[in-house]
């Protein structure tokens, strides 16, 4: 009763501070309506990452599927924020969810809508090299993987745990992001269609080990002074 309890005042301390922030006028993906505005996706800039064999990877799959169908073919409009969390609502078994693989301290377990992670991480990956604006992310706190098995980079993850861990992304772009993803048993693809070209920029990456954990440390180009901008600086649990 107590963790329910808990949880329940973190969701409402959570949609509380949406609300403060502008709520429904700031946060979501809209449907696109050529009523309300005309454009021509032209443009589009991808990502796909392999969906590799894991523990109650069938779980996975099924709540990715599930979450994808929450959010597929619909548009950031330019200000506006994509928050994972209000896009998803709290994942449970009602809406279908399964168990999945999770990591929570540091040690890996499952529980309802597991595996969610590798959808927040590929929007978190495309959106860093587009150059839209991260408002919040976390990153896991325990690398499972080494080189034969990581399927992205270390230090593109996105953690996502409700209501805590959100991953909250703002279009600062001028012209509106139409969000699309694909998924089959082997691989997960999101697209990011727009009317102008945008640039994808080179990411770097500089890992470091100490006393057990690997900091990994991410920039990206600047064009202004041709220096590396630093883009997170992370702590895994080895």
């Amino acid at each position: 009763m107590i963790p329910f309890i808990k949880l329940k005042i973190k969701v409402v301390l959570r949609w509380f501070g949406i609300l403060l922030q502008g709520g429904p006028f700031r946060f979501g993906l809209k449907r696109y309506s050529s009523s309300r505005t005309i454009c021509i996706w032209s443009e589009e800039s991808k990502l796909t990452l392999p969906i590799l064999s894991s523990p109650l990877k069938e779980g996975k799959l099924h709540n990715l599927q599930i979450a994808i169908t929450r959010m597929n073919n619909k548009v950031l409009f330019p200000g506006k924020i994509f928050s994972f969390w209000y896009e998803m609502g709290e994942p449970s078994i009602k809406k279908g969810f399964k168990e999945g693989r999770v990591i929570r301290g540091g040690q890996v377990s499952s529980e309802i809508a597991g595996g969610l992670c590798q959808l927040s991480g590929i929007i978190y990956y495309l959106s860093l090299e587009l150059g839209l604006e991260i408002l919040e992310r976390f990153p896991h706190s325990r690398d499972l993987y080494n080189e034969d098995t990581r399927f992205t980079p270390l230090g593109t993850d996105a953690s996502v745990v409700y209501p805590t861990k959100d991953l909250r992304i703002k279009n600062t772009l001028s012209f509106p992001l139409y969000f699309s993803w694909d998924l089959n048993e082997s691989e997960l693809t999101f697209r990011i269609q727009s009317p102008l070209p945008i640039k994808r920029n080179k990411l770097y990456f500089k890992q470091t080990e100490k006393n057990g954990f690997s900091n990994v440390q991410v920039f990206v180009h600047s064009e202004t002074d041709d220096k590396p901008i630093l883009c997170s600086s992370d702590d895994y649990k080895l």
